[in-house]
């Protein structure tokens, strides 16, 4: 089997973890945040802020769905563009992770018992062994030289 081919698929192995991960997290945070927002301004304004917490939240979710199809596109042969866009669906996924411990921190489910902190590390290790799959992956896909 080819290099770029194991690169390949840890690269979509990567995404599947973040899809994993993400799916677990982003809508408790931004429901949460638009609880505590919504109760402090007008109608109006909670409305625009519920669509953009919206988007964020999908945002957040698809970096892995990103992750894959920038793995598909180097698979195409176009190298520069589909490593782009792995990039960018591993900071997508990123994001995903870093909100992911912040809700963690505002809820006090990092903190609250040992069942929950086992639980909480166990979502978060899929997003960030995904980030890390997809990096790694990233770095190693390089364009073979052709003689």
């Amino acid at each position: 089997m080819e290099k770029k081919w194991i690169w390949i698929l840890v690269c979509i192995i990567g995404g599947i973890l973040l899809i994993i991960s993400s799916t677990v997290r982003s809508f408790t945070f931004f429901d949460r945040l638009f609880g505590l927002i919504a109760a402090d301004v007008d109608p109006i304004v909670a409305t625009i802020v519920s669509v953009v917490i919206q988007i964020l939240g999908y945002i957040s979710m698809v970096g892995g769905i990103v992750v894959i199809i920038g793995a598909l596109i180097v698979v195409m042969n176009h190298y520069i563009i589909g490593k782009i866009i792995i990039a960018l669906g591993a900071g997508m996924g990123l994001i995903g992770l870093i909100i992911f411990f912040i809700t963690s921190i505002i809820e006090g489910s990092i903190y609250a018992d040992i069942v929950g902190l086992i639980t909480e590390i166990a979502h978060g290790s899929y997003g960030f062994i995904g980030i890390i799959l997809t990096i790694i992956a990233r770095l190693k896909l390089k364009k073979p030289k052709y003689s």
